[in-house]
């Protein structure tokens, strides 16, 4: 087995390299959103927009294209919030009766407290209330949080339409000059046309089997759920799907407090439930390894190690940044120009 030939500059080098990547990808992501969702947009219309290009200018087929794909995301954003409305204004309903229960069951807690406080030494009753005093105040800042924020998203509607805006010219002029745009960025990186294909499928297939991936689990959870008539499923289902972003978290936040729920309420139910757990859980990685794994080239675990990074360092933000960086930072490698 030969060693590797790598010096202590080339490892620093790409360090750098790989640290810019990521810079690259904050700005444009968390600072640039409205052109980054242009950029996907993009990357999910190419095909459509290549298949009518052979038949049609290439101008017109994006118009279409972009039409089409606008209509459907706004039947499915309104048939998804008329549910989330009428979920959350019966949430609201009874909210208080909610409220009740909680401060009841919190009373309860707190008079098992002090029964076992009256037990244990002083010292371990004392680190026990602490413990318990951060749990309570921890949960009043999360309550706080969520308020604040649907709040502002309320009184924030005139600003994401000019997000939206923004959005949909952003793609489409993206998608109409596509060509232009990405020969002029692979002419800055010395890439060759082959280069400059395999790194934009390598994204495109990312975050195909990524929407491919939340898609499934939302609507698994949700037709689950909504079968078996439990309260605010679609609420549930899109949580759960977003969660499995985060493979290390995943949808069993979820989906495993209702499992447990049900083992005691509906024991039919909580089979049901686990038997979607285990098809939700074992989708990822049967994707991951045959199409992400082979297409991009990347395997799995280091994906998974990215994310874990990630999401130590940056939080959330990380498990965005992470994946996308690594197949970048790949495609420049396997394109060799001098890292």
């Amino acid at each position: 087995m030969q060693p590797l030939n790598i010096s202590y500059q080339k490892i620093f080098k790409r360090v750098i390299i790989f640290l810019i990547v990521v810079f690259f990808f904050y700005t444009v992501i968390f600072k640039l959103t409205p052109f980054f969702l242009a950029f996907l947009m993009v990357l999910i219309m190419e095909k459509p927009v290549s298949f009518l290009s052979h038949h049609m200018p290439r101008l017109p087929s994006v118009i279409i294209v972009l039409t089409v794909i606008l209509i459907i995301l706004t039947l499915v954003v309104f048939v998804v919030s008329s549910n989330i409305i009428s979920e959350l204004i019966e949430l609201g309903r009874v909210l208080p009766q909610y409220r009740e229960q909680i401060t009841d069951s919190f009373d309860s807690l707190i008079q098992r407290q002090e029964e076992v406080f009256e037990v244990v030494p002083d010292e371990i009753s004392d680190l026990l209330r602490q413990n318990i005093n951060v749990i309570y105040q921890r949960g009043d800042q999360v309550l706080s949080q969520f308020v604040n924020r649907a709040v502002n998203f309320t009184f924030n509607i005139p600003s994401i339409f000019i997000f939206i805006i923004f959005t949909v010219f952003s793609s489409f002029y993206i998608s109409r000059d596509k060509a232009k745009i990405f020969n002029y960025i692979s002419s800055k990186f010395n890439l060759t046309d082959q280069d400059k294909m395999k790194l934009v499928n390598d994204f495109s297939t990312y975050v195909r089997v990524q929407l491919f991936i939340i898609t499934n689990t939302t609507i698994w959870v949700g037709v689950i759920l909504t079968l078996i008539e439990f309260p605010y499923a679609i609420l549930l289902a899109i949580t759960a799907g977003i969660l499995d972003l985060i493979p290390i978290i995943g949808p069993g936040v979820i989906i495993l407090p209702l499992i447990a729920y049900h083992v005691y309420v509906n024991p039919l139910y909580a089979i049901i439930l686990f038997i979607v757990y285990i098809i939700v859980i074992g989708f990822r990685p049967f994707l991951e390894s045959n199409i992400l794994g082979t297409n991009i080239g990347v395997h799995p675990i280091i994906l998974l190690l990215g994310l874990y990074v990630g999401l130590n360092i940056m939080g959330f933000q990380g498990v965005i940044l992470a994946p996308l960086s690594i197949i970048t930072f790949k495609g420049l490698l396997v394109a060799d120009i001098g890292l």
